[in-house]
């Protein structure tokens, strides 16, 4: 069948800056025949958005993104098709979702010892729902001249890895992310590989070791893949049998442009991701 599909898009929800609907008219205006929401760790703009999908005539996918820990570096676990009103899975959610909150008090509090004028209020109002995460810190540090860019934010005198104010994140490897996601009878695809940690991509044993562990996809299209990145991770997930997706990650530019509309993956790959379904 013909037509495009973006499957990796966050919104207000976890860190985007368009409310689900608003992502969902977006892909509409721009012609996509599919979108996935993946918002971090949470399920909660999928109701909006699959009603808002219905209105509009565009099919949406629903879906979460896991953030877990793996040999030093952060790997994201996307779960396709979940059910998710499922009890289980929302009781996990919940979990990571009261350490993390819980993890950007700690920071702010950290700024607040280095001397920096940084409330939790201010970050809550920033965030405007019950996710919080490092980039409405970072917004409010922007906000009051601290830095002048985000990107800055992420950095060692800030809130980056190893930085004065980092706070390490709840720990969940992606063994568990996948067995989660499964669990909700979800398909688990791996995100992002080509940009996994610091200066490293995710190694093809990487890949194998999570296929034995349940992985059943890779996400080879991504607006930070390069085309080397692409022909590689693309081999890999066919000489694993694994599917094949890709999005763009777009957070309506809340971590800069918009970038809806840079990756349109052939619909033909949305039902092939259809067939893993349980």
């Amino acid at each position: 069948m013909t037509g495009f599909a973006d499957l990796h898009i966050h919104s207000t929800a976890s860190d985007g800056k368009l409310a689900p609907g608003q992502v969902v008219a977006l892909g509409k205006e721009m012609g996509f025949r599919c979108l996935a929401l993946a918002d971090h760790d949470s399920v909660g703009g999928l109701e909006e958005a699959l009603a808002a999908g219905n209105e509009q005539g565009v099919e949406v996918l629903p879906c979460v993104e896991l953030s877990t820990l793996y040999n030093g570096g952060e790997v994201h676990i996307l779960g396709y098709f979940i059910d998710w009103r499922s009890a289980k899975l929302l009781n996990k959610l919940k979990q990571i979702m009261d350490c993390r909150i819980e993890r950007a008090r700690q920071m702010v509090d950290k700024l607040g010892k280095l001397g920096l004028d940084v409330t939790w209020e201010e970050v809550i109002s920033r965030a405007g729902s019950s996710f919080v995460g490092r980039l409405h810190i970072a917004q409010v540090l922007m906000g009051k001249k601290y830095i002048s860019e985000i990107k800055e934010a992420f950095t060692e005198a800030f809130i980056g890895k190893n930085g004065r104010a980092y706070v390490e994140r709840y720990e969940i490897s992606p063994d568990e992310a996948i067995e989660v996601i499964r669990n909700a009878g979800g398909v688990a695809v791996l995100a992002h590989p080509g940009f996994f940690k610091k200066n490293a991509k995710m190694e093809d044993s990487d890949i194998r070791y999570l296929a034995g562990k349940g992985l059943q996809g890779v996400e080879v299209w991504h607006t930070k893949h390069t085309e080397e990145d692409v022909q590689r991770y693309k081999a890999i997930a066919e000489s694993l049998n694994l599917v094949i997706t890709g999005g763009s990650d777009c957070h309506g530019g809340n971590t800069g442009e918009i970038l809806m509309g840079k990756i349109k993956l052939p619909y033909a790959y949305v039902e092939k991701l259809k067939e893993l379904r349980f």
